[in-house]
């Protein structure tokens, strides 16, 4: 005789966690995408934003590889045999053909379907023998429908900025890829897949030909531009800084704010690297994810300061990614390793700029130095362990390749300021600076 509670049991261990296992790939692939193409894309409102999604991304992902190899102990395969139809449909998503299939195809379709199959999760899930996993999925649901709900907004700044200049309208058909993107997912079972999947051998050949359709003829694998992407509508500059000395306090005020706001190649950098390197421990992944989402947030603060004086970015001061394409054809690692160099003095510099723009009575600024060099303080580690681990641990490489670096970009910023005056920005600089002075306690402005 069997005692029955007559409540039947809703799933194994097992099941579990292969359904832990296709969200996370979802999640870290999602993640690497928008990582990958971050350098590519050319609206700065998203440009700016996505780092924040990554780093997001990444913590889901860090909390379900967690809990899988807590439920599937001692096995320790997260990050091998996944369902290789899975993965084939998520490696569709960088071949996007610009920002607005960018968000189709990873908001609209992939990050849609994802929340749906987190409920459906929640719905068919033991809530006390699965309660910690219930925990989490809980709190993802939420942050996920924020991400989408961000992303519409983005599509509608994108649509209404085309309609308002036609020579930079989208040339392809959006909605044909998210259909494309649809269909792919829907074939494959979706992203919790079918039960015919779960009995699939780990890591069997795909069975559906995603890469014979012909939408995929005319979209080349991806390739990251060796000069980051900007905004159409920002004047065209050669490097981010003057080449006169900032004397007084006021244009050492600005010119720190402009230094913030090239940032952005510190994020495109090792958001990058998290999409080309697809080997690297999991903690690489983490680590990068946090690194592009702090230098997004140093870039904003610049933006804020700026904003508040009443410069337009990119027309009254210059938005280009200079470090990064002084090195940028010696390969990524080069560009992540002038990174690290370049932050190798970064929390002592912060720190110093910190003290000073508080006695001038910039608390604004003060503020933001604060919490930079502080980033900066654990960015320093991630530099040193992963440019080293490139290096196979070779410290005199390591060292060599920073010197190289630096000594590569001094070059090419000396040349660029042999061919370039700074103007327009200059001048619209000066005549901003001219206006607060005049204004009653312009100088104090921030």
């Amino acid at each position: 005789m069997v005692l029955a509670m007559g409540i039947p049991g809703k799933r194994s261990v097992e099941e579990a966690s292969y359904l832990l296992k296709r969200l996370y790939l979802v999640e870290r692939e999602t993640m690497r995408t928008l990582g990958g193409y971050l350098v590519n894309v050319a609206d700065w409102n998203l440009k700016t934003q996505l780092p924040r999604h990554i780093w997001q991304d990444a913590q889901r992902a860090d909390a379900l590889r967690t809990r899988i190899l807590e439920l599937r102990y001692p096995k320790r395969d997260v990050d091998q045999e996944h369902d290789e139809d899975l993965l084939a449909v998520l490696n569709l998503l960088i071949r996007c053909k610009g920002d607005a299939e960018l968000l189709e195809g990873i908001y609209f379709v992939v990050k849609r379907a994802l929340a749906h199959a987190y409920s459906i999760y929640l719905e068919t899930a033991d809530l006390l023998d699965d309660a910690p996993t219930v925990s989490l999925i809980r709190r993802f649901i939420p942050e996920i429908k924020e991400q989408i709900h961000d992303a519409v907004e983005l599509k509608a700044q994108l649509e209404t900025r085309q309609r308002r200049d036609a020579g930079h309208a989208q040339t392809t058909d959006e909605g044909e890829w998210r259909y494309f993107l649809m269909d792919s997912l829907r074939r494959i079972g979706g992203v919790l897949g079918s039960n015919k999947d779960r009995v699939k051998s780990p890591g069997a050949a795909s069975n559906v030909s995603i890469e014979a359709d012909p939408l995929l003829a005319v979209r080349p694998p991806y390739e990251p531009p060796l000069v980051p992407v900007r905004d159409p509508r920002f004047a065209e500059a050669r490097y981010h800084y003057p080449i006169r000395p900032v004397s007084k306090f006021i244009e050492r005020q600005v010119y720190a704010a402009i230094n913030h706001v090239n940032e952005i190649w510190a994020a495109e950098i090792p958001a990058l690297v998290m999409w080309r390197w697809n080997d690297m421990p999991w903690d690489f992944y983490l680590d990068c994810a946090r690194w592009a989402y702090d230098e997004s947030r140093h870039c904003l603060m610049g933006v804020r300061r700026l904003q508040a004086w009443g410069f337009e970015i990119g027309i009254d001061y210059p938005v280009i990614a200079d470090h990064y394409l002084a090195v940028s054809g010696q390969g990524e690692l080069a560009v992540l390793a002038l990174l690290h160099a370049f932050e190798v003095n970064g929390p002592y510099w912060k720190s110093q700029m910190k003290t000073e723009f508080e006695n001038q009575g910039d608390t604004s600024s003060s503020q933001d130095f604060d919490y930079d060099w502080a980033d900066e303080s654990i960015h320093l580690a991630y530099g040193h362990k992963w440019v080293l681990h490139r290096l196979k641990g070779d410290m005199d490489a390591l060292e060599d390749l920073k010197e190289q670096v630096m000594d590569d970009w001094n070059k090419w910023v000396a040349q660029a300021r042999a061919v370039w005056d700074y103007e327009p920005f200059l001048s619209r600089i000066d005549a901003r600076i001219a206006a607060i002075e005049g204004e009653p306690n312009g100088s104090r402005h921030g």
